[in-house]
C-alpha cells in the first residue's frame, strides 16, 4: 500500500525533465525495457509510459485544448487551489516565492478502491511565464521525481498542454502493480486539469 501511495504522490504536480516530444509509432523496446501504458480521458492523450532506469518510470502525456497560453498559465500555476480540481488532492498551498522560483507543499490520499493512504510532497517549481512549470521533488513520499509541464500556441486561441515526468516511488514496484496504478492516477489528474482549463476558458 505504501508503494502505491508514493506513486501516487508522484503524479500530482507538474514538472520534470525536459525531453523532446515521442513518436507515437516508435517502438515500446527504442529505448531499452519500455513499457507503454495507454489512457483514456475526455480530451486527453498519453503517449507512452516507460520504465527505465531499474525501478524509473517517464511518462509522456498531451492535451490540445480551445484556450490561450494566459488562461492555461494560470490553471497551472494556481497553486493554492489546485486541489479544488485534482482528484485525491486534498491540499495544495505555495510556502513561499523567490521571483520566478516557488517552493509548493501538497497533501492527498491515494490507492486502490476502498483502501487509502494519505501522502505529503514538498516540490521545487520554477516558472517561464506563459511557457512552462518544471518541478522537483525535494521532499515527502518519493526518491525521486522529475516532471514539466510545456505550453504548446496552436492558434491565438487553441494551445496544446505537454507532460512529461521521470519518477521513482522509495520501495521499487513490479510493472504489474505501477502501470496500472499510473494509468488510473495520469488519465483522473491531466483529465481534471484539461477539464479546468476549459471551463475556465468559456
Amino acid at each position: 500500500m505504501k508503494r502505491i501511495l508514493l506513486l501516487a504522490a508522484m503524479t500530482l504536480a507538474a514538472a520534470a525533465l525536459a525531453r523532446p516530444a515521442i513518436d507515437p509509432n516508435e517502438s515500446a523496446d527504442t529505448r531499452g525495457h519500455a513499457q507503454r501504458v495507454a489512457l483514456v480521458a475526455a480530451s486527453f492523450t498519453e503517449r507512452r509510459a516507460r520504465r527505465k532506469h531499474g525501478d524509473r518510470i517517464w511518462v509522456h502525456a498531451q492535451s490540445d485544448v480551445d484556450a490561450d497560453r494566459s488562461t492555461i498559465w494560470s490553471t497551472l500555476s494556481d497553486y493554492d487551489h489546485l486541489a479544488q480540481f485534482i482528484p485525491n488532492m486534498s491540499s495544495s498551498r505555495m510556502i513561499s516565492r523567490n521571483g520566478a522560483d516557488v517552493v509548493v507543499e501538497q497533501r492527498g490520499t491515494a490507492g486502490f478502491g476502498p483502501i487509502r493512504q494519505k501522502f505529503t510532497v514538498l516540490l521545487t517549481v520554477r516558472e517561464e511565464l506563459n511557457e512552462s512549470i518544471t518541478v522537483a521533488g525535494v521532499g515527502g513520499d518519493f526518491r525521486y521525481f522529475d516532471a514539466r509541464y510545456d505550453i504548446v500556441p496552436l492558434t491565438p486561441h487553441r494551445s496544446r498542454i505537454v507532460y512529461e515526468a521521470t519518477m521513482a516511488p522509495s520501495t521499487p514496484m513490479p510493472s504489474i502493480v505501477s502501470l496500472p496504478v499510473m494509468r488510473s492516477l495520469i488519465s483522473s489528474q491531466f483529465g481534471a486539469l484539461v477539464q479546468e482549463v476549459s471551463r475556465r476558458a468559456a
